[in-house]
C-alpha cells in the first residue's frame, strides 16, 4: 500500500462472548505505524441484536517524519428492529490541517471535547471547493444524489400523520396535539377534549414554546397554558421562561412518574384513578444560564393560587359499581413567591454549533442541584409566610466493565407552614407496577412531608453477571440484572401540621426497601421483586412491571 510493505492482522475476543470488536488492522512493515482498520462490532456488543452491521472504517497518512495520522472516520449501520423495520445510515468525517508541536496557550483547552463553530451549517460549496478533502467514492457520489433527491421531495401534512403520535407536524418548527393526545379521563374533569399547539427550535433554534387548551364536560371549565423559552448567547447557555396557565394539575405531580394514558386506561377499565388534583392558576418567570462553565444559576418569581378539586364523574366502562375514591381537600391559598436554583456539572461537553452537550464518557459523575423557595407577606404580599429548601446529589460510577451504579441523595427542609399541595411526597407505584428511582411498595402519595432525607441507589449488572459465571445459552441472551435499595426519612414539621387538614403518615426513623429487577435489552420491560424491611404491615412483597411505556 503506498509502496509500503503492510501487515493486514486480523483479531477478534478471545471468547466471542464478551463484548469487543472484531476486523482487520493494517500496520506498516518496520515503522509500526497503524495505515487502516476496518472492524465491526461483535454480537456480544450488539444491544438487543438490532444491528446487523457496526462498521467502523478509518485511513491513515504520513504527515511528517514518519508520523501517521487519521484523514477520515467512516461509520456504516445497518439494521432491523424486531424484523419489521430496516435501517442504516452512514457517517463521514473527514480531518485536515494537523499542526503538531506547535506552542498552545495554557487557557487554549477548555471543558469542550468538540467544538462546532455556530455558522457551521451555514459553510456553501465555495467553502468547501477551497478545503482540502478526500474525493469521494463512486458509491458516495451516488448515495449523496440519492439524499439530495429525497431531501427535494415536498412533504404533506399526511406524511407525518400517525393514529398513535401524541403531536403531529404542520412544518419543521410547528406542530398540532396528536390523536393520542387528543382525550384523557379523570374522576374530577370527566371526558376531556385536548388541543395545543407547540413551537419548537425557532428563531435559529432558540424559541421553544406551547399553547394548551382543554375541556372538562363534567366539571365544565376552560383551561389554558401557555408556555415559552428562549435562549440566549452563542451556544444557547442562558434561557428566559415565562408561563401563564389556568389549569387542573396533579397532586404531588413531581413524584408520579405515570402518563395521562395510563392514568386513563386505569379510570376507564378498572375504575382506579391512582391521582389526585387541584385547580391552580398564575404565571411564572424565570432567568437562568450557566455564569461559569460549572456553574447555572436561576433566579425566578411565581403567583400562583390553587383551589381545591372534587369529583364531578362516576364514569367507567368496567366496574360501574364500584366507587372512585374522595378527591382530597388541598389549602385554598394565593401564594407570591421568589426562587434560586444552582446546578453545579463538572462534566466535559461537546458544543455542536447550537447548545453545550454534556458527555458522561463513561467515567464518573456527581451533579449537585440546589433550589429555594421564598414566600413573604409583607414584601411579596402573599398569603403566607414560608421558605423551603431542596438540595440533590445525582450521580454515577463504574463498578466493573459495563455494570455501574446510579446513586441520588434529596434532603429537603422547610421553615414555616407549607400549604399541603407543595409538600415533598416520596414517588410511590400504582398496582403491579412500577418506575426507576420510585419506592416501590409504597403507593402514590402515602408518604410525604417538609422535611427529610431520601436515598436511591441502583446498580445496573447489565449482562456481566450471567457472562462472567458463562452459563451455556443463557450467557448469550443479553439478560439484564438490576439491583436498588431505597431508603428515606420523611417529616411534618410543627408549623406545617398545623394548617394539614388530611391524615398523615412520617417515616421519623429511616424506612427500608430492596429489591431486584430482569429484563431483557429487546424486551421493554422488567419484571421486579422488592421487600420493605421495616415499617411492615402492608406491601411487604411486591412483585411489579417496570417499563417506559405506562
Amino acid at each position: 500500500m503506498d509502496n509500503m510493505n503492510v501487515f493486514k492482522i486480523n483479531f477478534e475476543p478471545i471468547d466471542r462472548s464478551d463484548p469487543g470488536f472484531f476486523g482487520k488492522l493494517y500496520i506498516a512493515d518496520s515503522i509500526f505505524a497503524l495505515v487502516k482498520l476496518d472492524v465491526n462490532l461483535n454480537n456480544a456488543a450488539n444491544p438487543g441484536r438490532i444491528f446487523d452491521k457496526i462498521n467502523i472504517f478509518q485511513q491513515y497518512v504520513p504527515f511528517q517524519q514518519n508520523i501517521f495520522m487519521p484523514i477520515d472516520y467512516r461509520v456504516f449501520v445497518e439494521g432491523n428492529v424486531l424484523g419489521m423495520a430496516k435501517f442504516g445510515f452512514e457517517l463521514n468525517t473527514i480531518f485536515y490541517d494537523y499542526k503538531i508541536n506547535e506552542n498552545i496557550d495554557d487557557d487554549f483547552f477548555d471543558m469542550a471535547i468538540v467544538k462546532v463553530m455556530p455558522d457551521a451549517d451555514k459553510k456553501d460549496s465555495t467553502f468547501w471547493k477551497s478545503t482540502q478533502s478526500i474525493p469521494n467514492t463512486l458509491d458516495e457520489i451516488n448515495a449523496y444524489k440519492r439524499i439530495d433527491s429525497l431531501e427535494a421531495i415536498p412533504r404533506t401534512f399526511w406524511d407525518d400523520f400517525s393514529i398513535l403520535s401524541s403531536s403531529i407536524k404542520l412544518s419543521d418548527n410547528y406542530s398540532i396535539t396528536g390523536p393520542m393526545g387528543l382525550y384523557n379521563f379523570n374522576r374530577v374533569e370527566g371526558h376531556v377534549l385536548n388541543l395545543g399547539v407547540n413551537v419548537n427550535e425557532e428563531f435559529d433554534d432558540r424559541l421553544n414554546g406551547n399553547l394548551d387548551f382543554s375541556y372538562g364536560f363534567s366539571d365544565k371549565k376552560i383551561k389554558t397554558d401557555f408556555s415559552t423559552r428562549y435562549y440566549l448567547g452563542e451556544y444557547r447557555t442562558a434561557s428566559i421562561a415565562v408561563s401563564a396557565y389556568n389549569k387542573i394539575t396533579d397532586l404531588f405531580g413531581e413524584s408520579n412518574y405515570y402518563n395521562n394514558l395510563t392514568s386513563t386506561l386505569t379510570n376507564l377499565l378498572g375504575k382506579y384513578d391512582f391521582r389526585d388534583y387541584y385547580y391552580t392558576k398564575g404565571w411564572n418567570f424565570k432567568i437562568a444560564g450557566w455564569i461559569f462553565p460549572v456553574l447555572n444559576f436561576g433566579l425566578g418569581f411565581s403567583n400562583r393560587t390553587d383551589i381545591s378539586a372534587i369529583s364531578n364523574s362516576d364514569f367507567s366502562i368496567f366496574n360501574k359499581s364500584k366507587q372512585y375514591r374522595v378527591n382530597p381537600t388541598i389549602y385554598d391559598t394565593k401564594i407570591n413567591s421568589l426562587s434560586a436554583s444552582f446546578l453545579l456539572d463538572f462534566r466535559n461537553y461537546v458544543e455542536d454549533g447550537y447548545r453545550r452537550l454534556r458527555i458522561t464518557e463513561n467515567k464518573p459523575f456527581a451533579l449537585l442541584s440546589g433550589d429555594a423557595v421564598f414566600s413573604n407577606k409583607s414584601f411579596l404580599k402573599s398569603a403566607m409566610d414560608f421558605n423551603s429548601y431542596k438540595l440533590q446529589l445525582f450521580g454515577r460510577f463504574t463498578t466493573f466493565n459495563s455494570a455501574a451504579m446510579y446513586f441520588s441523595a434529596t434532603g429537603i427542609y422547610s421553615d414555616g407552614p407549607i400549604p399541603y399541595q407543595m409538600l415533598f411526597a416520596l414517588p410511590g407505584n400504582i398496582q403491579n407496577a412500577s418506575k426507576t428511582n420510585s419506592f416501590r411498595t409504597l403507593t402514590i402519595g402515602e408518604i410525604y412531608g417538609d422535611r427529610g432525607v431520601i436515598l436511591n441507589l441502583r446498580h445496573n449488572f447489565n449482562d456481566e453477571l450471567f457472562r462472567l459465571l458463562k452459563i451455556p445459552v443463557i450467557k448469550d441472551w443479553q439478560l439484564n440484572l438490576t439491583g436498588y435499595l431505597n431508603a428515606a426519612i420523611m417529616t411534618i414539621s410543627p408549623k406545617s401540621k398545623t394548617i394539614l387538614s388530611t391524615s398523615y403518615k412520617e417515616f421519623t426513623h429511616p424506612f427500608y426497601e430492596i429489591g431486584f429487577g430482569i429484563g431483557q435489552t429487546m424486551i421493554p420491560l422488567t419484571l421486579e421483586f422488592s421487600w420493605r424491611l421495616n415499617y411492615t404491615g402492608k406491601n411487604n412483597f411486591v412483585i411489579s412491571i417496570n417499563t417506559f411505556v405506562l
